[in-house]
């Protein structure tokens, strides 16, 4: 006897939803994390206890509006892919607009990486940025004193690094800056392409970097003098550490050609 009862229809999906899959399917093989997290929220993108939260996407998307989601999730990608935690933990300076400089180029050094290796990333990373400077209303910026430094150098790395003009939203922030900083630590600047992999060097030349504009600073106590022992013991650890990332590197050369 055949049955009337009739299976309900699963709820119709939203027209997002195939967006999302891709891109986080994506943002996992560039970070080399098929377990991880990734949520969509209309809130401020970015890790948050080792879980990956990007903007949610509109309804009604576009291409520039899918490139802006895609470069949050990329950012976030190169990170976990090329950054180490602990190497940054060692380098990074005590003073707080030091520390703010330091985050914002290392983010920078990350994202070039992907920018150099793939034109995809590079063109929504581009996206991402000019959305957020847009969105923090930089390009109406006239001051210095309403421009951070930190971000200025950032777009300026991240110009010697692949060649790209700071995105439009943020070209009078950085304009404001550029005299000064180009005058002060343009060599530094143009030292950094040479070690662009080398998260350690790199984080050498940004102190040097620092110096030149008169904001360098103590290291954090993570790399404060210790007694002999404990510096046999740190000097190994950090061989070690070195080994691990020139093995990353390989292997994201790998996955960013795959994705």
């Amino acid at each position: 006897m055949a049955s009337n009862s009739k299976v309900k229809p699963s709820a119709k999906e939203s027209p997002t939803e195939p967006f999302k899959r891709a891109v986080t399917g994506c943002l996992r093989a560039l970070a080399r994390k098929p377990e991880l997290e990734v949520s969509f929220a209309a809130e401020r993108p970015g890790l948050m206890g080792g879980k990956a939260r990007l903007p949610e996407p509109p309804r009604k998307m576009g291409k520039a509006e899918a490139a802006i989601v895609r470069g949050n999730a990329d950012a976030i990608a190169l990170k976990l892919a090329c950054h180490d935690a602990a190497v940054h933990r060692r380098l990074q300076p005590a003073g707080q607009q030091a520390r703010a400089v330091f985050e914002a180029v290392e983010q920078a050094r990350v994202e070039a990486i992907g920018s150099r290796r793939m034109d995809g990333v590079a063109q929504n990373l581009t996206a991402m940025l000019d959305d957020r400077f847009h969105r923090s209303k930089f390009d109406e910026v006239t001051e210095r004193a309403d421009a951070p430094i930190e971000e200025a150098l950032s777009l300026m790395v991240r110009e010697r690094l692949t060649g790209m003009a700071p995105p439009p939203a943020a070209k009078k922030l950085v304009d404001l800056w550029r005299p000064l900083i180009e005058d002060r630590a343009g060599k530094d600047l143009d030292r950094l392409e040479d070690v662009l992999e080398d998260q350690r060097q790199f984080g050498d030349a940004i102190h040097d970097l620092l110096d030149a504009l008169e904001m360098g600073d103590d290291r954090s106590s993570d790399s404060e003098e210790e007694n002999e022992g404990d510096e046999d013991r740190r000097k190994q650890d950090q061989g070690e550490d070195g080994e691990a990332a020139d093995s990353d590197d390989q292997a994201n050369t790998t996955e960013y050609e795959r994705c």
